[in-house]
C-alpha cells in the first residue's frame, strides 16, 4: 500500500514540475519572440496563455482529450459488457468506477484520463470493440484502469495538453516570422545578430522538449500498468494477446494528433510519418511489453 502512495505523491510532484516547466518554457518561447519582434506584448501575453493553459489541463484536460477523439458517454444499457468489465475491475483496483466513453474511432486502441480516480473516464475505440475478444478487452480495461489507481492519468492529461498548446504557439509564432507580422520595424536593423539564432534555435528546441517531456513520462509507465492490469485480472494472456493485436493492426487513427500518442495503451498507427513515429514512439516496443509480461 506504501508503494501507491509513493507513486501517488511522485506522479503529483511531477505534475507540478511539467507545469512549471510549461510555464518557463512558453514565456521562454514569447520573450524570444518579443526580442525577434520588437514588441514585447509577446512575453506577456505568452506567460498568461501558459497560466491559463495549465489550468484548463489540470482541471478539464480529460475533457479535451475525450472531445479530441469525438468520444461520447456511454450508458450500461449501451453497452452492458464493457461497464460489467469496468464495473468489476475497479472494485478489484479499489477504485470508483470511471465514467465510460467510446470514440468512433475506426483504429483499435483505448486510453484513461482524468485528474484522479473520482474525476476518471476510460475511453475505448469503436475499432477495439470490433477486434478483440472479451479476454482481451478486460486486460486492455484493466491496463486503463491500472493508469487511473497510479494517477498517471493526471501527469499523462495534462503532458498531452500542454504539449499540443507548446506546439501551436511555435506553429503560429513561425507562421507570423514567415510572412513578416509582428510589428517588425526599421529598428531590426540595428539588432545583434544573436537575436535571429536564439529565436531559429527556440523554434526548433521547444517542440523537441515538448516531445522529450512525453517521452520522459509515458514508457516506463506502460510496463507498469501492464504488470499492474495481470494482477487485476489473473490472467496475463489475454492482455498479451490485445497487445500483440493492437501493435499489428493496419488501420490509421482517423485523429492525428501527436499529443494524443502517450494516452494510448498501443501507438496509433498514422497513416504518415511511420518512420519517425517509430523512431519517438511514446511506447515500448511490443516484444518488450509481452517479454516483461512472461517474465523473461
Amino acid at each position: 500500500m506504501s508503494s501507491v502512495y509513493t507513486l501517488q505523491s511522485n506522479n503529483r510532484t511531477k505534475t507540478f514540475v511539467i507545469i512549471t516547466l510549461f510555464i518557463l518554457l512558453t514565456t521562454l518561447v514569447g520573450y524570444v519572440a518579443a526580442l525577434y519582434f520588437n514588441n514585447y506584448s509577446f512575453a506577456l501575453i505568452a506567460f498568461a496563455v501558459s497560466l491559463i493553459q495549465s489550468s484548463v489541463a489540470y482541471f478539464w484536460g480529460d475533457k479535451v482529450a475525450l472531445a479530441s477523439t469525438g468520444a461520447r458517454e456511454v450508458s450500461f444499457e449501451e453497452a452492458p459488457q464493457i461497464h460489467t468489465l469496468v464495473e468489476n475491475l475497479s472494485k478489484i483496483a479499489d477504485i470508483p468506477k470511471p465514467k465510460v466513453y467510446i470514440s468512433p474511432d475506426p483504429a483499435a486502441n483505448a486510453f484513461a484520463c482524468g485528474r484522479d480516480p473520482k474525476h476518471a473516464s476510460i475511453c475505448l475505440n469503436q475499432g477495439i470493440l470490433d477486434l478483440l475478444d472479451k479476454n482481451e478487452l478486460e486486460g486492455v480495461i484493466a491496463h486503463e484502469l491500472s493508469h487511473v489507481k497510479n494517477r498517471d492519468t493526471l501527469v499523462m492529461t495534462i503532458t498531452m495538453v500542454l504539449t499540443s498548446v507548446i506546439s501551436f504557439i511555435v506553429d503560429n509564432i513561425f507562421r507570423f516570422s514567415f510572412f513578416g507580422f509582428g510589428g517588425r520595424d526599421d529598428r531590426e536593423s540595428n539588432r545583434s545578430p544573436w537575436i535571429y539564432v536564439l529565436y531559429i534555435v527556440v523554434i526548433i528546441a521547444a517542440p523537441l522538449l515538448a516531445l522529450i517531456m512525453q517521452l520522459a513520462i509515458s514508457r516506463s509507465r506502460e510496463y507498469l500498468a501492464d504488470a499492474t492490469a495481470v494482477t487485476f485480472t489473473r490472467y496475463p494472456d489475454g492482455l498479451i494477446s490485445a497487445l500483440e493485436k493492437l501493435y499489428s493492426q493496419k488501420i490509421p487513427s482517423a485523429y492525428q494528433s501527436t499529443a494524443m500518442s502517450s494516452l494510448y495503451i498501443a501507438p496509433p498507427k498514422k497513416s504518415k510519418g511511420a518512420f519517425m513515429q517509430n523512431l519517438f514512439s511514446t511506447h515500448p516496443t511490443i516484444e518488450e511489453r509481452v517479454s516483461k509480461l512472461r517474465g523473461e
